[in-house]
């Protein structure tokens, strides 16, 4: 159960926000003073604070640094009068993650008491979730789409039929041939991979196949291909739809006898290997132009696994982030406890044309620009300018920076936004629409 600790002086404002804090299911604990709230907070594992700016012993953003000296990991939010929301900002920069402004509604308390509560529990799940596993890429995921992906992965795994998988660039096709190949029996085995699409035609037959001495100019000795190398294991095609059509009928062969030759040879080699292809083609479409056998495309589609883009995942993004996020900040040795609420929007509603791969070179890259405690940003809107940029902006230019530069630092919150820019809602919203 979450922990909230709430730092007022005020103690109708200690009581009413306790009250809600555990109507909504958590453990509240108050505090009157400075001093009292570091000392819960160093005999409790404290998830969330809410603190006062004006206590009667210290000023609160002069208290940001004790709090997390004490506590590293918690979420501070502030709370502050109308006329120190500017101070409120200035807290942001010194580790809260966000403030509220009194007089506020209840409900405005509550939403903001229920996400960042949420959003830490996901967070801490995925973060423990990768620290077992020791991996960033596993099939993670609670959406329909991956759920029938694991049950097809154990059912791939537990027979030797030919595999097809499907699926977008950076879905992780490998990563699913990899996962029926440690849960099936040919796991014993090893697991080789080659790429159909990176090498010739002549040279692939060699890689695949081996050779004879003399098969060719530069075949000065006998060689193993990877095929039978991979004898009593599991042999991954990677763009199956890029293997030549002259190597087909020796790969058809292969799947159907279980013996190949190699190049130059003049006898039939047995061997016992798991097939597993995958490509991000239509096998239809390079059929239909000749490109490709239709024998051989059935022989390979015994079963067809087709993994469901990353825009189709809903919220399996934010977890796979959320991972991603805890496994870069440990690797890069920095203390980024999660996201920003926009920097959260960015990633739901991006539509990841990369899939996975994007969204992890998306997150590393954050990772390596974050200075503070939270990722703001993944990169993913235009870039800010910088200050020698600035200096050839328009009035109207440098308003719209002005803007945005306020909205980030509020967490988009229009209404507090609006107060600091000293316009009315109205105004703002008509500004940011045009």
């Amino acid at each position: 159960m979450a922990k909230v600790l709430i730092i007022e002086d005020s103690e109708d404002i200690r009581l009413v926000l306790s009250d809600l804090v555990r109507k909504e299911g958590y453990t509240p604990f108050a505090a009157g003073s400075g001093e009292e709230g570091l000392q819960i907070l160093g005999s409790q594992v404290i998830d969330l604070v809410f603190l006062d700016i004006g206590l009667p012993d210290a000023n609160g953003i002069e208290l940001l640094t004790p709090i997390h000296e004490t506590a590293p990991d918690v979420d501070v939010v502030m709370l502050t009068g109308m006329n120190d929301a500017r101070s409120a900002v200035n807290s942001l920069k010194g580790g809260a993650v966000d403030y509220i402004i009194k007089p506020f509604e209840l409900l405005e308390f509550r939403h903001i008491l229920t996400r960042l509560i949420a959003g830490r529990l996901s967070f801490k799940q995925a973060a423990l979730h990768a620290r077992e596993t020791n991996k960033t890429d596993n099939m993670l995921g609670n959406s329909p789409g991956m759920v029938r992906l694991r049950a097809e992965i154990e059912t791939a795994a537990r027979v030797k039929a030919p595999v097809l998988i499907t699926g977008e660039t950076g879905t992780g096709k490998e990563l699913v041939a990899r996962a029926i190949y440690r849960q099936s029996q040919s796991g014993e085995g090893v697991f080789v991979k080659i790429d159909c699409g990176t090498l010739s035609p002549a040279i692939m037959e060699s890689e695949l196949f081996g050779h004879e001495k003399g098969a060719f100019t530069d075949a000065r000795e006998s060689r193993k291909g990877l095929v039978e190398m991979a004898d009593g294991g599991t042999l991954f095609l990677d763009e199956i739809g890029n293997l030549p059509l002259d190597l087909q009928p020796k790969l058809l062969r292969l799947i159907e006898e279980s013996t190949f030759r190699k190049v130059g040879g003049a006898k039939d080699i047995q061997v016992n290997v798991r097939i597993i292809a995958a490509t991000n083609v239509s096998i239809a479409e390079e059929i239909r132009t000749g490109r490709f056998r239709d024998d051989l495309y059935y022989r390979l589609n015994v079963l067809n696994i087709q993994i469901p883009p990353l825009r189709d995942r809903g919220d399996d993004v934010l977890l796979l982030a959320a991972i991603f996020l805890d496994t870069f900040s440990r690797e890069m040795k920095k203390k980024i406890r999660g996201f920003t609420p926009d920097a959260e929007k960015e990633i739901r509603d991006h539509d990841w044309p990369g899939n996975v791969r994007e969204l992890k070179n998306h997150i590393e890259r954050g990772v390596i620009y974050c200075n503070g405690d939270r990722l703001h940003s993944t990169g993913l809107k235009k870039k800010m300018p910088t200050s020698q940029d600035e200096e050839r902006l328009t009035l109207q230019e440098m308003e719209t920076l002005h803007i945005r530069k306020v909205l980030q630092a509020t967490g988009n919150n229009k209404s507090q936004a609006a107060r600091i820019l000293d316009i009315s809602r109205t105004t703002l919203r008509e500004k940011l629409n045009r």
